[in-house]
């Protein structure tokens, strides 16, 4: 065979080069195609699983007057988050499943929907809230029932004692109620409602639900009056770190509340502050309620909080100890008096009150015409506050102090301006106050720094804002 010529020869290798350089091309281009669909395909599947929510207003009548919207899948997408970020926080387990084996968990026996809408019916007890949910599972579910000791009632309900659940199933769709009412006519007028005559609730109303995009959001009714009107949103935000709730307050009187620019410590245990309210806030409290705080503080409201007043401000900057010694007799076999010293410890809070206005001498000329002045040199001491030594002062024609004998200046580091606020340093109170609550507060609010109560105006709306911060550590924010 002829030997082909050696130019010849190169150009079929380098062809046969370019050839093969052109499908190691393409399989790469293919690859990337097909791990580029993959990756699309699973982050519309993501999407869809995360993010991709449905709802509908036929879990809710039409007559209920209060709305709760738990955003589920924006909840467990957060707490997925804060797991990834944070996971010392959390302890291992599933908190809605059962690892003991041949036992069925919760979310075994039923599934929640994308929105958990919690809801109140006017004219029902105040405990009296319902939601509706899937059946997941119907086996897991009948076992569900014997496991959490469900009983079936005279009307044709299932309660438990244990889990302080009752419901009504309707094929896959179970009622769910609070057992600890004892009036049934209330779930089964709830049931026949949704089931039966199928009243639902306008979609407008679920949609502003869920168009607020929190965690929690919730719509109540309150009673109008002179002073709030309308309805009254409420939402909240949770992360790591802190836990909002946010509403919009539908004032009739919203030229009387202004704003002032506070400054305050942020060492302090509780810091405050408020404009002077309007004409109208009178009318959140009774007569008898006013009458009642007068009483307690020993002086006429009424004289004190005064239209020419522009601000107040109160500063704790903490409760401390000091001893009291009360001195009794008793007699000897004589009956010569034998003096008794008995010694308690006893929490002072050191305070300051400042009252800021045009006619603030008005208020101390009535405190001081009606004898609630003991004068000591240039100093007055202020009778009606028992639980301190305390003493008034008229700094100026425009400022009235009230301030404690222990009370010493604080630096005041921050500002806000606001209508009202409130700050409170939970970790400067004595751990034997919350001996007062109940057992399950101290728990919840154990890993809590502070709370915060803020009234401000914002776009032409007045908003309340309520924000707790966790503590610098490692545990979650809420313990239950």
């Amino acid at each position: 065979m002829a030997l082909r010529p050696l130019a010849l020869q190169k150009d079929i290798n380098r062809e046969r080069i370019v050839n093969l350089q052109k499908k190691i091309n393409y399989i790469q281009v293919t690859k990337k195609k097909w791990i580029l669909l993959v990756l699309f395909i699973l982050l519309v599947a993501g999407w869809f699983k995360f993010f991709y929510k449905t709802w509908t207003n036929e879990s809710v009548p039409e007559n209920a007057d209060c709305i709760i919207a738990l955003d589920v899948k924006k909840i467990t997408n957060t707490l997925i988050w804060n797991f990834i970020t944070t996971p010392s926080q959390w302890k291992s387990g599933d908190w809605f499943s059962s690892s003991e084996e041949g036992k069925v968990s919760w979310d075994d026996m039923i599934s929640l929907p994308d929105y958990v809408f919690l809801f109140h019916l006017s004219g029902e007890p105040e405990n009296a809230f319902y939601t509706v949910v899937e059946i997941n599972d119907q086996d897991d579910f009948e076992k569900g029932l014997k496991q959490y000791g469900f009983e079936k009632t005279a009307t044709g309900s299932f309660a438990s004692s244990t889990s302080g659940i009752e419901f009504i199933q309707r094929g896959n769709s179970l009622l769910i109620g609070n057992a600890a009412v004892k009036d049934k006519k209330y779930i089964q007028s709830v049931a026949s409602a949704l089931f039966s005559k199928k009243d639902f609730i306008v979609l407008d109303s679920i949609e502003k639900l869920v168009k607020a995009g929190s965690h929690l959001a919730m719509e109540t009714r309150f009673i109008k009056n002179s002073f709030f009107t309308g309805d009254y949103p409420v939402t909240g935000d949770f992360n790591d770190a802190s836990f909002v709730f946010s509403t919009s307050l539908q004032t009739s009187n919203l030229p009387q509340l202004s704003t002032n620019s506070f400054r305050y410590s942020d060492s302090s245990l509780l810091s405050a502050g408020f404009t002077q309210p309007g004409t109208g806030a009178k009318m959140l409290l009774p007569d008898s309620a006013w009458t009642n705080i007068s009483k307690a503080v020993n002086f006429d409201l009424d004289s004190f909080l005064l239209p020419s007043n522009h601000f107040y401000q109160l500063d704790i900057t903490g409760l401390y100890s000091r001893a009291d010694s009360a001195v009794s007799y008793t007699y000897d076999d004589d009956f010569n008096p034998v003096e008794k010293v008995v010694v308690n410890k006893v929490e002072e809070p050191a305070y300051n009150f400042i009252v800021y206005g045009d006619s603030v001498p008005l208020i101390y000329n009535y405190w001081n015409t009606a004898g609630k002045f003991e004068t000591s040199g240039d100093s007055s001491l202020f009778t009606p506050v028992p639980f301190v030594k305390s003493y008034c002062t008229l700094k100026s024609k425009n400022q009235l102090l009230l301030t404690s004998a222990n009370y010493k200046t604080q630096k005041l580091d921050k500002t806000i301006d606001c209508i009202l606020f409130i700050k409170i340093l939970l970790s400067k109170i004595p751990p034997a106050l919350f001996n007062y609550l109940p057992p399950a507060v101290p728990k919840l609010l154990q890993n809590i720094e502070t709370a915060e109560f803020v009234i401000e105006k914002k776009k032409g709306q007045t908003i309340l804002n309520v924000r707790f911060n966790k503590k610098k550590n490692d545990q979650p924010l809420v313990s239950f």
